[in-house]
């Protein structure tokens, strides 16, 4: 039978620094994007969706767990990661392309265009909602279950500190 500090301490006391959370998240949403692209193979029909289900996981476990450790970092990557694309999508888009024609410009479009639309095209396809809406949803909850880890945190840390006082209370009502 499974003992549940064991649980507890494998999914709360585990502790990823700032980059292995960016990492993570930066490599499961480059994973779907690059699945978006690949239609040949069949297995891609089922490989798609479960990349989908992982990236919105992922997102929200290192915003949680970022929570729980207090690593802001994670907040400002993550409105950066998802804003910036998007900004210089809008830029570009307002821009003349003939006239003042860039290859660079264009292929950062191209770049912010595969990490912003790409990566989740799978969910919104399947739920015909816009892109735009589950970037703001994913956003969202990330911000949410970072305030719900730090909220965990505290409560964690009060229960911990509560115990300890009843553990001193108990050996020095014992002497």
């Amino acid at each position: 039978m499974l003992n549940s500090d064991a649980i507890k301490k494998f999914v709360l006391d585990r502790r990823n620094n700032l980059f292995e959370n960016i990492a993570l998240c930066m490599a499961i949403t480059l994973t779907s994007a690059f699945f978006s692209y690949d239609n040949y193979y069949f297995f891609m029909d089922f490989l798609r969706p479960v990349v989908s289900v992982l990236l919105m996981f992922i997102w929200l476990w290192c915003g949680f767990k970022s929570g729980i450790h207090k690593k802001w970092g994670f907040l400002a990557f993550t409105a950066a990661y998802w804003l910036i694309p998007y900004l210089y999508m809008l830029y570009f888009s307002s821009r003349d392309n003939v006239k003042d024609y860039s290859a660079v410009l264009t292929m950062l479009y191209r770049f912010s265009n595969m990490i912003y639309n790409k990566s989740l095209t799978g969910i919104a396809e399947f739920t015909h909602c816009s892109v735009n809406i589950w970037v703001l949803c994913l956003a969202i909850l990330t911000f949410t279950l970072y305030y719900a880890g730090v909220n965990v945190s505290y409560i964690i840390k009060a229960k911990e500190e509560k115990e300890d006082a009843e553990k001193e209370a108990a050996e020095n009502k014992a002497d």
